[in-house]
């Protein structure tokens, strides 16, 4: 088995393509919860069922509002990135390596963190923390 990669180093190729990969994980959560939710309030026939269906559509809701702080994180990183992206006086895009904050870091860190946590699910591996 090959050694996980502790040390990610960003350009802003790659950095955009590691934010839209989260970005899409965040959707397809929310798509889930969404879909869940609506699953559980059409088998709702009385009040009574609301008994039984109610922790599964708050648990669902708790997923919502966590997609949603998620892609709030995610769209602060992509302002900082075009802050620093910007051009060069050709037109061109800068390809040097990206200057994360420590905000920034712990934000991305965090992201995919819980990215691996979803995709590992108990394994023991989830112990690796990434630097970049």
């Amino acid at each position: 088995m090959r050694e996980k990669r502790k040390l990610i180093s960003l350009d802003t190729d790659s950095a955009l393509a590691l934010m839209q990969e989260i970005y899409n994980d965040i959707v397809e959560q929310k798509n889930t919860a969404s879909l869940i939710t609506k699953k559980m309030l059409s088998f709702m026939k009385e009040a009574e069922d609301m008994s039984i269906i109610g922790p599964t559509i708050k648990d669902q809701q708790k997923i919502l509002v966590d997609c949603l702080a998620k892609k709030q994180a995610l769209v602060k990183l992509q302002i900082d990135l075009i802050k620093q992206g910007g051009s060069s006086g050709d037109g061109q895009k800068s390809q040097g390596k990206l200057q994360l904050t420590e905000e920034d870091r712990m934000i991305l860190g965090k992201l995919i963190d819980e990215k691996d946590e979803k995709n590992l699910g108990d394994d023991d591996d989830n112990e690796d923390k990434y630097k970049m």
